[in-house]
């Protein structure tokens, strides 16, 4: 909120008369009480008490405006699905199947028995089954008719709280649009009747369509086959079979076609995890761990290291400590091949806005993009195993560094940048001897949140034959074994944790 002193300012009437045209001196003394947090700002706005969503929009609020009419069109289709008779709807139709089935069941018991068939008594208990199932759904359908008066009642009652708390809060909505406006002019002002006319027409379009699903035993002939031409339309799959089939015939063309250049992929990564993982499965674990604790020791400190030692010993003692290494290989083969091309595009992205541009929305592509979708790509083009894992991998954890070290060089001062040109350093030394190290801290931020993020791919990586402590979390899913999923998350968390705490040490540092 601005500063009361801004009131004092012979303008500021003159700037609300201007802002909301209508009821000029009503908005100055709600908007003055607002921004002096005085009391009198808590009195209802009884245009918006009584408009609702109409108000917000003929204000030119519409993003005030969908969120109210979404929550009070709710309000009004639940009231016009249970006066319809939509409460027990689906128990009555439930019921009327069963009983239907019931009596098929009768007709097939009674010819069985004209033929003399040994199906008869299997057959008249299963009517007898569904003829009671039939019976429970039509009491839970008239138990909810019952309660009609109460669900209308309770709807209605939570619909004006919903207004009124709306009407009390709308002055300090307009307030906040109004100083958006005096920032700047081009945001939405005064009130206007056009504005008023599309939020109508959008309600009643909105609760037109609503109602055809909640209010079928009230709808027209006509506007019920609208309603199933429209759920046609949505359930139709001709259009995804054949652009299923399209990309199906893509896929098997690029692989073909790149199927040398996969495979020459697949044997450099096969190549440098296989050799990780012998390195790492050659040495005794005594020796590791006393490596990994001198190191937390060293970087981190006395806390972290004894941490450290604590869940080392618990990888050794619970038979972990095979797949932790397999874990570890497949961790570190991903980090160092996500750090190798995500490093250098952020440092491309942070010294050039357009290669930002077009990167950008890859990069979101490939953080939103949920795991199991482009693991079927990488499956159709390298198989299963470890490398088409490590390559999902990849893939999940290189957007955070390549973001955070673009940020970190698009934050390094641009004084900075001038003092160290005129002193006569070439581009290479500014990158390289100023703008990296004050970037350093948000690089590192990034090669964090990196490596915890391969980590935490373990899991979806073991569906295509990762290995690793995911696979035993795949396979304590797989037999509902909780005792063994939980000893294995563990384990994994305290691969995490180490990690985490090591680089962050690290950073510090």
């Amino acid at each position: 909120m601005q500063d009361f002193n801004l009131l004092q300012e012979g303008s500021i009437d003159g700037a609300i008369r201007e802002f909301v045209v209508s009821k000029p001196d009503y908005y100055q003394k709600q908007f003055k009480a607002i921004f002096q947090r005085s009391r009198c700002s808590s009195k209802p706005n009884f245009a918006a008490l009584l408009l609702g969503p109409i108000w917000a929009a003929s204000r030119g609020m519409f993003g005030l405006f969908a969120i109210v009419a979404l929550i009070e069109l709710a309000f009004a289709l639940t009231i016009v699905g249970v006066a319809t008779g939509g409460l027990g709807q689906a128990e009555a139709v439930q019921a009327q199947q069963l009983q239907l089935r019931s009596e098929a069941r009768k007709a097939q018991a009674a010819e069985a028995q004209k033929t003399g068939d040994d199906s008869y008594h299997n057959l008249v208990n299963s009517a007898i089954s569904l003829e009671r199932a039939a019976k429970q759904a039509t009491h839970a359908s008239n138990r909810k008719q019952r309660k009609v008066s109460f669900f209308l009642v309770g709807a209605l009652a939570t619909w004006l709280s919903f207004r009124t708390v709306f009407g009390f809060f709308s002055n300090r909505f307009y307030a906040r649009q109004f100083e958006l406006w005096r920032g700047d002019r081009s945001q939405a002002s005064g009130i206007k009747a056009s504005r008023t006319l599309v939020a109508l027409l959008i309600l009643a379009v909105v609760f037109l369509l609503s109602s055809l699903k909640v209010a079928t035993n009230v709808v027209p002939t006509s506007l019920s086959a609208l309603s199933i031409w429209l759920d046609g339309i949505a359930a139709t799959k001709t259009l995804t079979t054949s652009v299923s089939q399209s990309l199906d015939s893509s896929f098997r063309v690029v692989t073909n076609l790149g199927g040398p250049i996969f495979d020459a992929i697949t044997t450099v990564i096969t190549a440098i995890i296989t050799s990780v993982e012998l390195g790492l499965l050659a040495m005794p674990w005594p020796a590791i761990i006393i490596i990994i604790v001198g190191l937390s020791l060293r970087i981190a400190g006395l806390y972290v290291g004894a941490f450290t030692a604590v869940g080392l010993i618990f990888l050794v003692a619970f038979g972990f400590w095979e797949k932790s290494m397999t874990t570890v290989a497949l961790l570190g083969t991903a980090t160092f091949l996500a750090l190798s091309l995500g490093l250098p595009l952020g440092v491309l992205c942070g010294k050039r806005a357009s290669a930002y541009k077009v990167a950008r929305p890859v990069l979101d592509l490939m953080q939103t993009m949920p795991a199991f979708v482009y693991l079927i790509p990488i499956i159709a083009f390298f198989g299963t195993g470890k490398t088409p894992g490590i390559l999902a991998t990849i893939v999940f954890g290189m957007p955070p560094v390549a973001r955070l070290t673009a940020l970190g060089l698009q934050q390094v001062p641009e004084n900075v940048r001038e003092a160290t040109t005129a002193f006569g350093a070439s581009p290479w030394q500014l990158l390289t001897k100023v703008e990296i190290p004050l970037a350093m801290p948000s690089i590192m931020a990034g090669v964090n949140q990196t490596i915890l993020l391969c980590l935490s791919m373990v899991v979806i990586a073991s569906l295509i034959g990762a290995g690793g402590l995911g696979e035993e979390v795949l396979q304590a899913l797989q037999f509902a074994s909780v005792g063994q999923g939980i000893l294995a998350g563990l384990a994994i968390l305290f691969c995490a944790i180490i990690l985490d705490r090591i680089v962050q040490g690290r950073r510090s540092h």
